[in-house]
């Protein structure tokens, strides 16, 4: 149930230490964890990251699933129980089935982009986390789900080099170095 390697894990997560060790730190205490800000800052890389060290403290898996092109509420939880390899032509309530399959079951579930279905995210956690006590959902969002024990870690951006800095110092940055890196992925496509 691990997550296949993607387009948006082939480089690594570039810096962040400070905040991967917080996101495993919050995880391994908390079952609901948001990791929130601005568009663009590495919220997905840095989940992906988190999920990759995790593997060995959820012995029933780990599951990401991309929500970006999710666009009706109603198919969350279909989508949701796609990824996790739940296949059961039901007529009832998605969320049922889910509760029912992942019964005593310890994994991860990685919800990424939920900012455009906050409200179906929450829904959705809400009812695992109040039914299945051993799951651990960690969110990307740039909105806060607001569910009940939701504990969040804000994502700021790389620092960047100010006007002074020149030469060699420049180099030492983070964001230069993403820079680099998506650059190069560039030059070679």
């Amino acid at each position: 149930m691990s997550h296949a390697r993607s387009p948006m894990d082939t480089f690594g997560l570039v810096g962040r230490r400070r905040e991967l060790a917080e996101v495993r730190r919050v995880l391994a205490a908390s079952r609901l964890v948001t990791l929130t800000g601005v568009a663009g800052v590495g919220k997905s890389r840095l989940a992906l990251a988190a999920m990759s060290g995790l593997g060995g403290s959820f012995p029933d898996g780990l599951c990401r699933v991309d929500l970006t092109s999710v666009r009706d509420p109603a198919l969350l939880g279909h989508v949701v129980a796609a990824a996790l390899g739940v296949r059961e032509r039901t007529a009832r309530p998605q969320t049922d089935v889910l509760v029912d399959r992942l019964a005593h079951r310890r994994l991860l579930l990685v919800l990424d982009t939920c900012e455009h279905l906050v409200e179906a995210c929450a829904d959705l956690t809400g009812v695992l986390l109040r039914a299945l006590p051993e799951l651990r959902i960690l969110t990307a969002s740039r909105q806060l789900l607001g569910v009940a024990g939701e504990h969040t870690v804000v994502v700021p951006p790389l620092p960047a080099p100010g006007p002074e800095c020149a030469g060699a110092a420049v180099a030492a940055y983070d964001s230069v170095a993403l820079f680099v890196r998506r650059a190069m992925e560039v030059d070679r496509t």
